[in-house]
């Protein structure tokens, strides 16, 4: 761990040649400044390894970064594109929803792959976020994405539209 002199002279020194970087990856000014954020917390609790150079060490954490935000925005976008949420989607008469409601049931328990099955569950009955699921069954965020994205296909092809 820094001394807290020696992190923000580092912050002090680095901060706007980092954003400058994280902006040109991003091309957005919040997920920008989050990912340097997100690499100065990490440098403040961890410290630079000995055998790095403080500036090239920080660029390259926050490289790292912003290619892991592009890519959990592209699997993010494509499940959106999947299922876009329309108010026509959900019945309104509630026969109809209870309905919908089992049959998504059905082909969740019959046509689900397991860590799919888990990963729907945990999204939708327990309500838990993409980094809580991903953490609790120890895989990455962006697996999280393609599981639900495989369980839209799925449910998108086993429920009749009107």
């Amino acid at each position: 761990m820094l001394e807290k002199k020696e992190f923000e002279r580092l912050y002090t020194a680095n901060y706007t040649a980092m954003i400058r970087f994280a902006r040109t990856l991003l091309h957005d000014e919040d997920e920008s400044r989050d990912a340097v954020a997100d690499v100065m917390l990490r440098v403040y609790t961890k410290g630079i390894p000995n055998e790095h150079a403080p500036v090239k060490y920080l660029l390259a954490c926050v490289r790292n970064k912003c290619l892991d935000t592009l890519r959990q925005m592209t699997i993010r976008q494509k499940v959106e594109k999947m299922l876009p949420v329309e108010d026509t989607m959900i019945p309104a008469d509630p026969d109809e929803q209870q309905n919908l409601h089992l049959l998504i049931m059905q082909v969740m328990e019959n046509d689900f792959p397991p860590q799919t099955k888990n990963v729907f569950k945990m999204r939708f009955d327990q309500r838990l976020s993409y980094q809580e699921i991903a953490d609790r069954l120890h895989i990455s965020k962006a697996a999280v994405y393609k599981h639900l994205a495989k369980a839209i296909s799925i449910l998108k092809s086993a429920i009749p539209t009107t």
